[in-house]
């Protein structure tokens, strides 16, 4: 899939430690409220191990990710770098995983992330549920 300065691919092994940076920068600046060690480059490369992850590129460096866990259509993870946010990355790395998906795709967003709430609601996500874990309230999405 393509955008008007980006494009997007399947993660490649050899891509993976680029895009546990860029996980670890943007959520460390997004969610900073949530412990430190909650999104480590180390946490990212694990669960990647067990997820499809798709990557936003833009002059050869990665601008965002989405990782998909496929046997339930969990969208795991969705970062896009600041300086490339508002751009339609999300969007487009959204709608990739969305067609990768067999199911309706669902997600949890933390309740503190009104930006990623106010897009996953503009995109059709209903609330299904919600939650706490480790002192952090989190809500279901579903599509």
């Amino acid at each position: 899939m393509s955008g008007a300065a980006f494009h997007i691919a399947r993660a490649r092994s050899y891509d993976l430690d680029e895009a546990a940076a860029l996980y670890h920068r943007v959520a460390t600046q997004t969610l900073h409220w949530m412990p430190p060690n909650s999104f480590t480059p180390e946490v990212f490369l694990e669960q990647a191990l067990h997820e499809t992850v798709w990557l936003a590129w833009e002059a050869r460096r990665i601008v965002g990710l989405a990782a998909l866990y496929e046997p339930d259509s969990f969208l795991h993870s969705l970062y896009i770098d600041a300086a490339h946010q508002g751009r339609g990355i999300g969007l487009a790395l959204l709608n990739t995983v969305a067609a990768a998906a067999r199911e309706p795709l669902s997600l949890k967003v933390e309740e503190q992330n009104h930006r990623a709430r106010r897009f996953y609601a503009r995109e059709g996500f209903s609330e299904i549920e919600t939650g706490v874990t480790d002192g952090s309230r989190w809500i279901l999405l579903s599509r």
